[in-house]
């Protein structure tokens, strides 16, 4: 099978990652999978084995698959030459929404949540497609360090409000003076054009760490550091960092958005309904005063994520692909 993907960059991004690491899981299969994105290089942060190619080759050739999950490149997948087209919502409440479902395509979802969220306000049908994570990538340490502050880890790309980051600040500062150890250690990567630097965003009081620009063999280094990992997600389609939390068994305390899938309160995580500063609190004590409920948590719940990884969300997509387009009804 010939399938091709569009993006609009290559950078270090939960978006990006899904196409290479579904693009390696193909190829590994025997398909061909082409990545285009405007220059057409190769990836530099994560290793890809299908082919790069630029936009100005989009009509070079025919595929029997196509994906794109970004509404900025629209006009550059309606030139893509394939038999089936699939926009892949990975994004809550985007304003080109109503646009792209009344275009001939079908859709996929990278979550339960955005695709029961698209089917009940559009009335389409949108393919269940959630993941996923690399266990080569995000996995436990052999040993786990020593240490006597509790460490809450946090996505660090702060000026990304729907991250919640500030929430989550907000939330470890009202409990220092319970839990004195405290430290809160974040993580990002430089990306785009401008290379925006987060670190000065960062204003608390809690002591920590900011880790930027760890290579990829470094991640499961960077949450093995931590005893508790903690997301305040608005809008998200697949929560990267909670599940990636897990598979490193992390115990984890998150919002319902993008972890429908794996979250399931006092099973596999604590979940929040909103993403509050006071309800993030409640369920971070929880965790700080029960030690036996954070191993219990970052067991099952990484049990519960190694449903979830690239191979298994690639074999769910080849069924898909192969299943006849008749027996694929969605209403307009």
């Amino acid at each position: 099978m010939k399938m091709a993907a569009l993006l609009p960059h290559v950078e270090v991004f939960g978006g990006v990652r899904r196409y290479l690491e579904l693009g390696n899981e193909f190829v590994r299969r025997g398909h061909d999978f082409v990545l285009f994105h405007p220059r057409g290089d190769k990836p530099a942060w994560l290793g890809f084995q299908g082919a790069t190619r630029p936009f100005s080759s989009l009509e070079d050739e025919e595929f029997d698959v196509g994906l794109c999950s970004e509404y900025s490149i629209l006009s550059q997948f309606e030139k893509l030459k394939a038999r089936s087209k699939y926009f892949y919502f990975v994004l809550e409440g985007h304003k080109k929404e109503k646009e792209v479902v009344r275009k001939n395509f079908l859709f996929l979802g990278n979550s339960e949540g955005i695709c029961r969220r698209m089917e009940r306000k559009y009335g389409i049908t949108c393919h269940r497609a959630p993941g996923g994570v690399n266990p080569d990538i995000f996995h436990p340490l052999s040993e786990k360090p020593e240490r006597e502050a509790i460490n809450i880890l946090c996505y660090g790309r702060i000026y990304k409000r729907r991250k919640g980051i500030k929430y989550v600040i907000r939330a470890v500062e009202g409990l220092t003076r319970e839990f004195p150890r405290l430290r809160l250690i974040f993580f990002d990567t430089l990306v785009g054009r401008d290379q925006r630097d987060p670190r000065p965003l960062i204003k608390t009081r809690v002591p920590h760490d900011f880790y930027l620009n760890l290579p990829q063999d470094r991640m499961a280094w960077i949450f093995g550091q931590a005893d508790i990992h903690v997301s305040a997600e608005r809008r998200a389609g697949w929560a990267n960092t909670s599940a990636e939390a897990m598979a490193c068994r992390l115990p984890v305390v998150c919002t319902r958005s993008g972890t429908r899938d794996f979250a399931f309160h006092g099973r596999t995580a604590l979940v929040v309904l909103l993403p509050l500063p006071f309800l993030l609190r409640r369920q971070i004590r929880k965790l700080i005063e029960n030690p036996a409920l954070r191993e219990r948590l970052a067991w099952t719940g990484h049990k519960k994520i190694q449903e979830f990884t690239w191979s298994v969300l690639a074999d769910r997509l080849l069924t898909l692909f192969n299943k006849p387009k008749s027996a694929d009804f969605r209403s307009k």
